[in-house]
């Protein structure tokens, strides 16, 4: 909430001062017109054309100030509705594209991966966020999307911290060629917050995009 707060405080600073720009050549403008209909010589006036010039960008501005102001609220009316949506996935399960996820200590982490074609081999291997193997379990080696429930354990058994962990597949064909695997997890939204693109899902110490979201859930329905 504090990160998004700070972001819309920096967009309406950012517009106010595009606008005290705009307006401050709007004045400019003003100014330097009313000076030369004052001064000018009565005996030989401006030329009709230079009148109609100077009152056609005396017009181009005032429109650039207005649509910059239009452009800018209607901005800001998405910004806040792509938060708005964002809030409402906080406490739902999401399906979501990546091979990252938060193991908080205690509930076990979904996996999901489909192979882009049938394997002859194939593994699942959970890191740790240093990089370290923490545990390899079988996979399924068929051509569609399969699921693998990782306890938080290692390969000795034992409890592993709360914190990020990642996932690769490891798949062959026959040929022990190397085929590649689509990756998701499914993980709870405890938060959200804000990227360069737009709004993002916290799980955990996760985080994806609205654009990576494949499926979502009540946690009820779990």
């Amino acid at each position: 909430m504090d990160v998004t707060s700070t972001t819309s405080t920096s967009t309406g600073t950012s517009t106010s001062s595009s606008m005290t720009g705009l307006a401050d050549q709007y004045d400019q403008f003003l100014t330097l017109l009313t000076t030369q209909l004052q001064n000018q010589d009565p005996l030989d006036p401006m030329d009709n054309k230079d009148m109609v010039n100077q009152l056609v960008q005396f017009a181009s501005v005032e429109q650039q100030i207005k649509q910059s102001d239009q452009l800018e609220s209607l901005i800001g009316l998405l910004n806040s509705s792509a938060d708005a949506a964002a809030m409402s996935y906080i406490g739902k399960d999401v399906q979501v594209e990546g091979d990252i996820t938060n193991y908080d200590g205690q509930t076990p982490v979904t996996f999901g991966y489909k192979p882009a074609s049938a394997a002859e081999q194939i593994s699942i291997k959970v890191y740790s966020s240093s990089g370290e193997l923490v545990r390899e379990m079988p996979g399924e080696k068929s051509a569609q999307r399969h699921e693998v429930t990782w306890d938080g354990t290692d390969e000795s058994g034992e409890p592993v911290d709360p914190g990020l962990y990642y996932f690769a597949v490891s798949a062959k064909d026959a040929d022990d060629e190397t085929i590649k695997a689509a990756a998701d997890i499914t993980g709870r939204v405890t938060g959200t917050g804000f990227s360069e693109s737009g709004p993002v899902l916290k799980i955990g110490d996760a985080e994806y995009t609205l654009s990576e979201v494949m499926s979502v859930s009540n946690a009820d329905d779990a």
